[in-house]
């Protein structure tokens, strides 16, 4: 911004002296220079206030110079002289001003220079928020007419809108708009709202305030930003949100409709259960008896048989050969007798479990005592086989358990069996051991060809064999029943039973069972007299 430029004509002498010193006393940074110091100093040490006594060996054209050279600086000039030079055209010139003049003068340039200065920020500051703002800007009078209007809404309209109606420039109407917020904006509010431009269908938000100007009327300020492509994807998603919800209710509506379908399946499937189950139970008891009567009969027969009429076949070779058919026919009945007896008798317990109606005689009972009435069970089969040996181990000390124990005897000697079935040499072992917490394991160890992983949980599943290469048909084969009779039995007091790969070759079942919480803990002396077992049959 540039300085004043003062010409005070008057006596030299001591009004040179006293205008630097009253000037640096107002606040100025006063320099006192000849013209042809001026002219030598640089423009970034120059003083505020420049006081250059002008004398008459100072030439025209010097002083015209240095005035060039200082134009368009900030620095105030002050050239003091005892009459007008020619060299000084341009200048503001003072006649018979004193010092406090002089700073009165410099101070009046100042606050000129602060308004200027305020005001082109001002205007800065407002044109850099109508640049960075994207949208258009207007400000309307009392009379709805345009009195300011951006650089975009005019690129927009391609005319300068200012004096127009606001309501035919932006709606097209001849009147007011009745939505028009005016009386709201008045009384302090802020205003938002969306329009729609009727004159190329374009959405805007509009956000209004009031403009209180000092010496006017107030005016309406406004905003405006275009919307349209947000509203066009609004308007695309609340379709396809409305289109979601009717495939969400068709769909719920489906899947509620398949619920009760499939609920009404389960519980026709539970019936048609619970009516197997009956049925396998009522037919499974009502086949014991005559069962019992052919197994007898068939024992009965081929002990008469072998007493009565063997002896007499003697005399004849064929006789001899035609006597022991029969014999092996007879024994033959009675060993499939005996298995049809046992898969009838898995059937009824089997049915009973699932039904609920097996009778459950609980009580507290020693595991090792268990043990030995189910090793017992099975001393004879194992003794029949001199190739395999059954080892029991049972410590001295075991928690009782609160079990049926005929339900548990049946568990270990439908394990024993399988494992003598399928091992038909080696050794089977029966392992009971301590667990913490109170639990009880029992382990049936096998030396046998082993069961493949993938079959280790389906052997538990109703009537599931293991196919063996090595397997034939006849007495090896079981029912397929007695692993899931034994996983109910197990289950329904809280254990579980797996079945584990033995190495090199073989499997282990392991069956765990919770310990009674009332019973003696092990190593107290309710368990002291328990006798250890460890014993062998082959």
């Amino acid at each position: 911004m540039t300085g004043g430029r003062l010409l005070v004509l008057g006596p030299q002498g001591a009004a040179t002296e006293g205008i630097p010193a009253r000037l640096a006393a107002s606040g100025w940074r006063v320099g006192v220079l000849s013209v042809s110091e001026a002219l030598a100093v640089p423009a970034d040490e120059r003083p505020e206030v420049a006081v250059v006594p002008v004398t008459d060996g100072d030439a025209d054209e010097a002083l015209t110079a240095f005035l060039a050279a200082w134009d368009g600086g900030a620095t105030h000039v002050v050239c003091l002289a005892a009459e007008e030079r020619a060299g000084a055209a341009g200048l503001v010139v003072l006649r018979g001003i004193d010092a406090d003049g002089i700073a009165a003068f410099l101070d009046i340039l100042a606050e000129r220079d602060r308004a200027v200065r305020a005001r082109r920020e001002r205007t800065a500051w407002r044109e850099g928020l109508l640049r960075a703002f994207p949208g258009a800007v207007l400000a309307i009078d009392g009379t709805f007419r345009v009195v300011f209007a951006s650089g975009r809404l005019r690129e927009r309209l391609r005319e300068n809108p200012v004096g127009q109606a606001c309501f035919a420039l932006l709606h097209g109407r001849t009147e007011p708009c009745p939505w028009c917020p005016r009386e709201r904006l008045l009384a302090g509010e802020t205003v938002t709202m969306e329009v729609q431009s009727p004159l190329d269908g374009l959405y805007f938000e509009s956000v209004s305030t009031s403009l209180a100007l000092p010496g006017r009327a107030p005016l309406l300020l406004a905003f405006l930003s275009d919307v349209t492509e947000r509203k066009l994807v609004m308007g695309r998603l609340n379709t396809l949100s409305r289109e979601l919800e009717i495939r969400v209710a068709k769909r719920t509506e489906m899947l509620a409709r398949q619920a009760e379908a499939l609920s009404a399946a389960n519980a026709r499937l539970i019936e048609l259960d619970a009516l197997k189950s009956g049925f396998l139970a009522t037919v499974t008891h009502d086949l014991r008896t005559p069962l019992t009567s052919v197994l007898g009969f068939a024992k009965l027969t081929r002990r008469e048989f072998v007493k009565e009429f063997m002896p007499f076949s003697d005399v004849s070779e064929r006789l001899t050969k035609k006597g022991r058919r029969i014999a092996e026919n007879l024994r033959i009945i009675e060993t499939e007798g005996a298995r049809l007896t046992r898969l009838v008798n898995d059937f009824l317990d089997l049915s009973k479990i699932e039904a609920g109606r097996l009778d459950w005689h609980d009580k507290l009972v020693a595991p090792g005592e268990v043990v030995r009435m189910a090793v017992e069970a099975v001393s004879g089969e194992y003794e029949q086989n001199d190739r395999l040996a059954l080892v029991v181990d049972v410590p001295d000390v075991l928690t009782p358990l609160r079990v049926d124990p005929d339900r548990l005897m049946q568990v270990l000697v439908n394990l024993l069996t399988n494992a003598a079935r399928y091992a038909c040499e080696g050794e089977v072992t029966l392992a009971v051991r301590q667990l913490r917490p109170a639990r009880v394991e029992f382990r049936v160890t096998d030396t046998g060809p082993g069961i493949p992983e993938e079959e280790r949980e389906r052997i538990f599943d109703k009537f599931h064999q293991v196919r063996r290469d090595d397997t034939t048909a006849g007495e090896q084969q079981g029912t397929g029943l007695g692993l899931a009779i034994c996983k109910h039995i197990v289950e329904r007091y809280g254990g579980g039973i797996r079945a584990e790969a033995h190495q090199p070759r073989g499997t282990v079942f392991v069956v765990e069972l919770p310990a009674h919480p009332d019973a003696s803990p092990p190593g107290s002396g309710a368990d002291q007299d328990r006798p250890a077992s460890d014993q062998a049959f082959s």
